[in-house]
C-alpha cells in the first residue's frame, strides 16, 4: 500500500552548509543518511497524522538475535497503553524494495521485540503484517490516521524543513505556503525523490527533496522550493540528460515576486546567465488553478 508517510518531510538543521536530520522527539541530530530519512518521515507522519503519543514511541532499541554477533536495533518500536511493543516499524531507504528478504529481516527482529504487528516500510510503500498464535498475515493498517486534508503545513512547518526562510515577511511567507502546499500535492506532476548533490546555494545545500519530471527518454528536470535559516528563498531547476546533470536554473523568488531586478541563473555549458523572462507573469498567475502545470514548460526555456 501507498505510505501515508509520502506526504511528509524530516525536520533538518543546517550548520556550515551541512546537512542533518533533526529529531524532534529525542531532541537530537542525526546524519543526513537514507534510512534515517525514512525513520524520521515516518516519525513526521505518527505526530502529524495519528494518535500515537510521543511517550510511546522507542527508536533503535536493541534487539538480541542468535545470528547476530552484535544486537541489532529496531528502527522504531510502538508501545500499547501498558508500555509493551504493539508494533515494529522497519525502515528502508527510498530505492529499496520491499520483498521477502526485507519481511526475513523484520521477523528476525520481532523474534525478540514481540510486537503483534510489523511495518515494513520505504516511506513510499508500505508493508503490513499480524503475527498472531505463530501464524504471520498480511494486513491493513492498524493506525488511526488523521486525513491529509486536516492536517495544515504552514510556516513553521515548511521553515524547519528546508523549504521556506526562517522569520520570513508574511507577504513572502504567504505566498511560499500557498506555493509548497501546491507544489507537493500529488496533483501537480512528477514524483518526489530525495537527490543528492555536491555543492551548495548560499549555503544551502543541493541535496534535497525534488519533483522529477519525465520530459523525454532522455530528459528529465528536477524542481525543488528550499532555503534555510536566513538564507534566501529559491526555486531550483536541474536538467538531466541521458543520465548527464548538464545545467541549473536558481530562481531568487524574494526578488522576483518583489520585481527587483533579474532574478534567475542559468547554469549551462559552463557558462552562467541572468534573465527573468517569463517567470514573473508565471507566478502573477497564482490565482488560475493550473498556473503550477506551466513551470516545467517555463523552466526548460531556460536550457535552449
Amino acid at each position: 500500500m501507498k505510505s501515508p508517510a509520502r506526504h511528509h518531510f524530516p525536520q533538518i538543521k543546517i550548520e556550515k552548509s551541512q546537512k542533518w536530520l533533526y529529531n524532534p522527539v529525542l531532541k537530537k541530530r542525526f546524519k543526513d543518511r537514507p534510512e534515517e530519512r525514512v525513520r524520521l518521515t515516518w516519525l513526521e507522519y505518527l505526530l502529524h497524522q495519528t494518535d500515537v503519543k510521543k511517550s510511546r514511541i522507542g527508536f533503535e532499541n536493541p534487539v538480541k538475535s542468535l545470528q547476530a554477533k552484535n544486537d541489532l536495533r529496531a528502527d522504531l518500536i510502538l508501545y500499547n497503553s501498558s508500555l509493551e511493543p504493539h508494533i515494529l516499524v522497519e525502515c528502508k531507504a527510498e530505492n529499496v524494495a520491499l520483498n521477502r528478504t526485507t519481511a526475513e529481516q523484520a521477523a528476525r527482529y520481532n523474534q525478540s521485540v514481540k510486537a503483534r504487528y510489523i511495518v515494513l516500510t520505504n516511506g513510499v510503500e508500505d508493508l503490513w503484517f499480524e503475527h498472531n498464535g505463530g501464524k504471520t498475515d498480511e494486513v491493513s493498517s492498524r493506525l488511526n490516521q488523521i486525513p491529509n486534508a486536516a492536517f495544515q503545513k504552514k510556516t513553521d512547518y515548511w521553515s524547519d524543513r528546508g523549504f521556506l526562510k526562517a522569520n520570513s515577511g508574511k507577504k513572502l511567507a504567504d505566498f511560499m505556503v500557498d506555493l509548497l502546499n501546491s507544489f507537493w500535492d500529488e496533483q501537480f506532476a512528477g514524483s518526489k525523490r530525495y537527490l543528492a548533490f555536491q555543492g551548495d546555494l548560499e549555503g544551502l545545500p543541493l541535496s534535497h527533496y525534488y519533483k522529477l519530471i519525465d520530459v523525454d527518454d532522455d530528459t528529465r528536470l528536477a524542481i525543488t522550493l528550499i532555503s534555510g535559516g536566513h538564507a534566501g528563498q529559491y526555486l531550483l531547476a536541474i536538467i538531466n540528460e541521458q543520465g548527464v546533470s548538464t545545467g541549473m536554473v536558481t530562481v531568487d523568488l524574494e526578488k522576483l515576486i518583489s520585481h527587483q531586478g533579474s532574478a534567475v541563473t542559468v547554469y549551462r555549458g559552463g557558462a552562467v546567465s541572468l534573465s527573468d523572462a517569463g517567470l514573473s507573469e508565471l507566478f502573477l498567475e497564482k490565482s488560475e488553478p493550473d498556473y503550477l502545470k506551466k513551470m516545467p514548460h517555463s523552466l526548460l526555456n531556460f536550457f535552449d
